[in-house]
């Protein structure tokens, strides 16, 4: 992904504070907000939560990342570049992409209830295949 041209897409400053944050969301898949900063204060000593709590804010505003909310686990960011759906263990905090076909469902819905859908966001919860065959023990 060509960070510099997403951000200047969206008429958002190039500054590598951003880039940072967003090199470090690509290379995790999902991070929480505390270890986007925690990572990138190595490189940016001077940086602070405030500057990489705002910048969040700004990239998920113009659709550059997407938040995922998962029940008892901290928000973390990805990001926007597919639709996609998300498993979550309830027990290590593991969270994966589903990668499926969303469609039929939003048509429903949409039909349902009268909007005009654009996105979806689903979390399902579970145990992921480590933390159930720990259980089995």
């Amino acid at each position: 992904m060509d960070f510099e041209m997403s951000l200047k897409e969206k008429n958002l400053k190039v500054t590598p504070q951003r880039i940072a944050i967003l090199r470090e969301i690509q290379k995790n898949g999902h991070i929480a907000v505390d270890d986007i900063y925690e990572n990138i204060k190595k490189d940016y000593p001077s940086i602070s939560l405030a500057t990489v709590y705002k910048n969040i804010t700004a990239l998920y505003e113009v659709n550059i990342l997407r938040e995922i909310k998962a029940p008892a686990q901290k928000q973390r960011y990805e990001l926007s570049y597919d639709h996609h759906l998300h498993v979550a263990c309830e027990k290590c905090g593991k969270l994966e992409d589903i990668k499926v076909d969303v469609s039929e469902v939003s048509d429903k819905c949409s039909k349902m209830t009268g909007y005009i859908l654009h996105d979806a966001s689903a979390v399902f919860i579970g145990l992921c295949p480590e933390c159930a065959s720990r259980n089995k023990k």
